[in-house]
């Protein structure tokens, strides 16, 4: 992985991105929820963006509802929020940009890079990739450093506070069609930025567990709280992947406890999930990190805590010769784990704004989106036409691995990782440094 290095597309491997702050939907700390009214409303927030932190209505940046580090009100499913415009859009009749280079702001091998040559020969541009190890250091950057790109990958948990930085553009709907011709209608218009004022989704995954059934016999599903696998399965020490991700990771003992909210911003809780933590770490010694994708295909690892794409990765891509991709399993918490997608947006700072319009609806077409699925990354994208069925029938993914593709309902109902309030990103920041600190 070349972090933070500008460099042509190549033809490397698929790496699973690092360290995702994954979203999804769940309520916020039980103490912040308490006499919140007014829920199903849709949240205009001020041109200001302004707001502190406080205990006044749930989004309402004028009565001191909760907020994040920006100051724009925590969107939730039962509290969609609509963000502020800085600028107008750029028009519909502006012509597309000439020549020069398309910048993109992305983690390593995230995109195909067929697709994104297609592209840059398709629009008379060279497209370059920049690459970012975590969500954190690329707000970070993008904040301090005055890097300037046209193209910027990120999570819907991080939107509000790149938008509240004046960090992004609004989109002109008129350029990007195929939102409302191609996507998922629950997508479309979606809670943390009504109207898609910014964002177009990526990609949509769940977070579950993936295992070698020919070494490891115990199916999650089997069990009444699938997380248990992740502590009780002994046999397998040394051999288990943690994902090196602060929500991810704690999140999951949370639901392993039983604790549904895992946006929760309560103290205790977090240190109850960080003590989950450090008896998993006794019991089974996982390895923290992000690339199951090639260690449990190639059976260095056995038994892992990750995203659905990276298993059907490492089944398009990595299998060893001779090992079938039916060795490999998945499964995850279908009632109320996590469930969400990624976004990609338009930087302040393009000037090609017109090209990076053309290429958020470029990679909304059917046929760009399946072959960046299933000819590169293993993540799918929330196509009306794909037919997930029959990528198992026509045996272009295994069918022991259904599960790892996302439906419409999965989604629709789907749990995860939101923003929080910036006190609450504290709690969980210092809890992971300190199971990193061991």
């Amino acid at each position: 992985m070349n972090s933070n290095s500008e460099e042509p597309i190549d033809e490397a491997g698929v790496s699973r991105r690092s360290l995702f702050l994954r979203t999804g939907a769940a309520a916020i700390g039980t103490a912040a929820l308490a006499g919140v009214a007014g829920c199903g409303d849709t949240t205009p927030v001020s041109e200001s963006g302004g707001g502190s932190g406080g205990k006044g209505l749930l989004g309402d940046p004028t009565a001191g509802g909760p907020v994040d580090s920006a100051g724009i009100p925590l969107a939730r499913r039962d509290y969609p929020v609509t963000l502020p415009r800085f600028q107008d859009p750029v028009s519909a009749s502006a012509k597309p940009e000439t020549g020069g280079v398309l910048k993109i702001y992305n983690y390593a091998d995230y995109v195909n890079p067929d697709v994104l040559k297609a592209f840059g020969k398709q629009e008379g541009v060279e497209v370059k990739v920049t690459t970012f190890d975590n969500l954190d250091e690329a707000f970070s950057k993008l904040s301090t450093a005055g890097q300037e790109y046209d193209i910027i990958f990120s999570t819907p948990d991080q939107l509000s506070k790149l938008v509240g930085r004046k960090l992004l553009q609004p989109l002109n709907p008129d350029l990007i069609g195929n939102l409302q011709k191609n996507i998922w209608d629950e997508i479309q218009n979606p809670f943390y930025d009504v109207d898609s004022r910014y964002s177009v989704p990526y990609t949509v995954y769940t977070t579950g567990v993936g295992w070698r059934n020919d070494k490891v016999t115990i199916d999650p599903a089997n069990l009444e709280n699938g997380w248990d696998v992740m502590w009780d399965t002994t046999s397998q020490r040394g051999k288990v992947q943690l994902l090196d991700d602060k929500r991810e990771a704690l999140g999951m003992a949370m639901l392993h406890e039983g604790q549904p909210n895992i946006n929760t911003e309560s103290q205790a809780f977090v240190n109850s999930a960080l003590a989950g933590l450090d008896t998993m770490d006794s019991k089974m010694r996982p390895k923290v990190q992000i690339s199951a994708y090639e260690t449990l295909p190639a059976g260095r690892i056995t038994l892992a805590q990750l995203w659905s794409g990276d298993l059907l990765s490492g089944a398009i891509n990595y299998m060893p010769k001779g090992t079938p991709a039916s060795v490999m399993s998945y499964w995850y918490q279908s009632e109320g784990g996590p469930v969400f997608n990624d976004i990609i947006t338009i930087a302040a700072a393009s000037t090609k704004p017109v090209i990076a319009h053309r290429f958020l609806n470029y990679m909304m077409q059917p046929d760009v989106a399946y072959e960046n699925f299933v000819g590169y990354t293993g993540y799918q994208q929330p196509q009306k036409s794909l037919n997930a069925a029959k990528l198992f029938d026509d045996g272009i993914l295994p069918k022991g691995l259904s599960k790892a593709v996302v439906t419409q309902d999965a989604y629709a109902t789907g749990n995860g990782f939101l923003t929080l309030t910036g006190e609450g990103e504290q709690i969980w920041d210092k809890a992971w440094s300190k199971f990193r600190a061991g």
